[in-house]
């Protein structure tokens, strides 16, 4: 139950992840702000499935006895941190992958 329970947040992370990048990217070619707010909040939204599920699992094996708002202060943090790196890395290799062309679309 527990390689299920993992297969099926892979996922989840993958589509969302997948998902967040091609509308940064495409964000970044229009220049519409409203699709880099929606990858933000899909990479966000993985970075939680990541830090939710990998926090708690951890938890259950070093320390089953841990208090409910202890784990879920925890469990916030790690998501919110893993979202926003998620989203800072790939901004950066978007960035880097299309400066490319916008040098290019600057010399014409």
């Amino acid at each position: 139950m527990e390689m299920l329970t993992f297969l099926i947040v892979a996922a989840v992370v993958y589509l969302l992840y997948y998902g967040g990048v091609r509308l940064q990217v495409r964000a970044h070619l229009t220049g519409q702000a409203m699709l880099d707010v929606l990858g933000y909040a899909s990479m966000l939204s993985a970075g939680m499935a990541v830090g939710i599920y990998g926090t708690l699992a951890l938890a259950a094996q070093l320390a089953p006895e841990a208090e409910g708002l202890l784990l879920s202060l925890i469990s916030t943090a790690v998501s919110i941190a893993v979202g926003e790196f998620l989203y800072a890395r790939s901004f950066r290799l978007s960035l880097q992958l299309l400066a490319p062309l916008r040098s290019e679309k600057s010399k014409r």
